[in-house]
């Protein structure tokens, strides 16, 4: 995992954070315009983050894994917190792609965030209750200037007015989240209100854990009718749209606990009929307000049902394969890390008392919390060809052993013919097994490098061998050697992908010499140590791996 992917990892456990510990409070207290608080200290606390590690990229992730981080909550709707939180980094990342990392960009890339709300908010209407929402509005503003008197609204003025509160909110938000990145007082104790409620908050709802049966067909036949629902629109008539409604909202409650939960939402279905009844009155038709509280019906306990059905882990397996593979690494990171983000989260009464000292005090802990995400300690043993980097393994190995440690990993021993260099095997540093690697001059082989062909295999045992060793928690893990082959994603680079970025243990990385920044750089091991075969090296390094 690249390093903006583990930084969007803390910025994005701290977004959920605040989202699920202050979205408590400020329920609780019944704060009005409870969403708009919550959008506004995510984009301080990225705006913030940003100027701490000012990367291309990080805003966007951030917002993607605390969508991903909030959708776990039981009562949650995977696809409208999804859709909102994501949309918000998104724009946070277009603004200061626009606008630059500088205080003007900032502040355009926080009202763009917080204008969402009103984009969201206009397209779940026309979504859920079909065209004539935009009939009804026009309406509404008609019935408004009778009423006061005056000459016609255009229709976009209101909306517009609207939109512009919300950019000035978020540029608010971004200015505090300026004052948060410069902020040098004292950080605010640790508060037991926040660790103590967090944990509790975030267990996954009863799907999630193994209590639903998914199934791939059925996500295919809700899509299909939610699409088709979208589609028809008024033209299904409302007597079948009726019928349709209630076997299909029966079949969801009876399988689903996301659509009974839903249903149990008294207020979300009469704000809904509400809605409906209104419309029919004002538009002199009692069909067409059927029809929205119907369709309403169907597209929230079937957006409901996709949710669920968006967890199946078959889908979560390809998406976890391949270009998803970092999200997925960075979400399980950013989970690790959130019982210490809770710890040391400020109360809503901290925030609401000293927001910019809380709001540092959360980002002061962005550093450590990253320190905790990377990999384990990693040793680099590297020197010229032929400088002895295979026995200083075998010799370091056989020491870890005698000081009771587990190792794991591979070693890469060379063959000779003649004096010249005749190819590599593979050893299993945990079994003892051996298999040919790669020969000079070897005909059919799966990948080639100079005068030498890999087996595949060589190859597939050494990959093998790394990823047991993952598994199985060593205390070292030796991969012998990083090279060209690597580089390029081959050889033993999906093992090493994972542990650079799950291990939390020490590893022992054999490198050529003038692979080592290359290779520091691949898998961000800025931190890593290099050693090079020479008298004693052996004991210095066994105290090294010993100590972290």
């Amino acid at each position: 995992m690249t390093g903006v992917w583990r930084r969007a990892a803390v910025l994005g456990s701290l977004w959920a954070a605040s989202e699920i510990v202050l979205g408590s409070f400020l329920h609780n207290t019944r704060v009005p315009l409870r969403g708009h608080i919550l959008t506004g200290i995510g984009v301080a606390i990225l705006v913030a983050g940003h100027r701490l590690w000012p990367q291309r990229g990080l805003l966007w992730r951030s917002g993607l894994i605390c969508a991903a981080m909030k959708s776990v909550s039981p009562s949650a709707v995977i696809l409208g917190p999804m859709a909102a939180i994501s949309a918000e980094g998104a724009l946070l990342e277009l603004g200061v792609l626009l606008g630059g990392a500088n205080p003007a960009g900032y502040m355009l890339a926080g009202g763009l965030a917080m204008s969402w709300a009103v984009v969201q908010k206009a397209g779940g209407f026309f979504v859920f209750y079909g065209p004539d929402t935009w009939t009804l509005y026009q309406q509404g503003l008609e019935r408004l200037r009778v009423w006061l008197g005056t000459r016609a609204i255009d229709p976009w003025l209101p909306l517009l007015w609207v939109w512009a509160g919300h950019m000035a909110a978020g540029c608010l938000a971004a200015a505090i989240g300026l004052r948060v990145g410069s902020y040098r007082g004292k950080a605010l104790p640790a508060s037991g209100e926040g660790g103590g409620k967090g944990p509790s908050c975030l267990p996954a709802s009863a799907e999630a854990s193994g209590g639903v049966e998914y199934s791939l067909p059925a996500l295919v036949l809700h899509l299909i009718l939610v699409i088709g629902i979208m589609a028809l629109g008024q033209k299904v008539p409302v007597w079948a749209l009726a019928c349709g409604t209630l076997f299909y909202v029966g079949v969801c409650v009876r399988g689903y606990a996301r659509a009974r939960g839903i249903m149990s939402r008294v207020s979300l279905w009469l704000g809904i009929i509400a809605m409906s009844v209104l419309a029919g009155l004002m538009l002199g038709r009692w069909e067409a307000g059927a029809q929205m509280a119907l369709r309403a019906a169907v597209l929230t306990v079937g957006f409901s049902c996709v949710g669920t059905e968006l967890r199946h882990p078959a889908i979560r397996r390809w998406l976890a394969g391949g270009r998803g593979r970092p999200f997925f690494e960075s979400l399980e990171q950013a989970f690790d890390t959130l019982p210490e983000v809770f710890a040391s989260f400020p109360t809503g009464r901290q925030l609401a008392s000293s927001p910019v000292a809380s709001l540092a005090a959360a980002i002061a802990r962005a550093p450590a919390l990253l320190d905790g995400l990377g990999g384990g300690r990693v040793v680099i043993i590297t020197g010229a060809r032929g400088e002895g980097k295979s026995d200083l393994i075998a010799d370091l190995a056989e020491a870890l052993r005698r000081a009771g440690l587990s190792v794991g990993g591979i070693h890469a021993p060379g063959l000779w013919e003649e004096g010249r260099r005749s190819g590599f095997d593979v050893v299993d540093l945990a079994t003892g097994e051996r298999m040919p690697l790669c020969r000079a001059g070897g005909t059919g082989a799966a990948a080639a490098k100079g005068r030498f062909g890999f087996s595949a295999e060589g190859l597939a045992f050494g990959r093998k061998a790394l990823e047991t060793a993952l598994e199985n928690d060593v205390d070292v893990v030796v991969a012998d050697e990083v090279g060209p082959l690597e580089l390029q994603g081959h050889g033993w680079a999906p093992a090493l992908d994972a542990l650079a970025s799950r291990r939390r243990k020490p590893m022992v990385w054999v490198v050529r010499e003038r692979l080592v920044d290359v290779v520091r750089r691949r898998w961000a091991l800025a931190e890593a140590s290099v050693w090079r075969p020479e008298a004693g090296v052996v004991d210095r390094v066994l105290a090294e791996l010993r100590s972290c």
